[in-house]
């Protein structure tokens, strides 16, 4: 399933005013992420994706996807087990003339057997535990960095 969002972001937002955009989807692994500038956005229009209070995209935490009239894509392997099942956008646009637009793409496998063709080599068995030692982590790494933003916030 390909889940997508357009949204429009008017200009002069500041990223300390964001905008927020929610994206629904399904409970299953991410195999592919798009984020798509179109001509004009000349760098100024970020765009941040957060599984809650986690940023996944980019990974590296405050830095932000920023192009003009490109298509950010890449192939993953992120899980998303657990509710909500949805992704949180933040945009902001620093062009002081013009609102601009981006369309963000998700694409999640959430059956077994599709989840199942990422990973050909390995039987379904050792997919599972391989999915499980994976989601682990992932809440691992999630929960270090928000613990770490936590303490950062406690001494301002």
């Amino acid at each position: 399933m390909i889940y997508t969002a357009s949204i429009d972001t008017v200009k002069d937002t500041a990223k300390v005013s964001a905008q927020v955009t929610r994206l629904p989807v399904a409970k299953g692994l991410v195999y592919r992420f798009e984020v798509e500038f179109p001509p004009g956005c000349c760098g100024l229009l970020h765009c941040q994706v957060f599984d809650g209070s986690y940023q996944v995209y980019p990974t590296s935490r405050d830095d932000s996807f920023h192009s003009d009239a490109r298509n950010i894509g890449f192939d993953d392997c992120y899980l998303k087990m657990s509710a909500p099942f949805e992704f949180t956008i933040k945009t902001w646009n620093l062009d002081e003339t013009w609102d601009h637009n981006i369309q963000v793409r998700v694409a999640i496998a959430s059956s077994e057997a599709f989840m199942s063709r990422y990973m050909p080599s390995i039987s379904w068995e050792k997919f599972q535990v391989v999915l499980a030692k994976a989601a682990i982590d992932q809440e691992t790494m999630k929960r270090v960095a928000i613990e770490q933003i936590a303490k950062e916030l406690e001494g301002i």
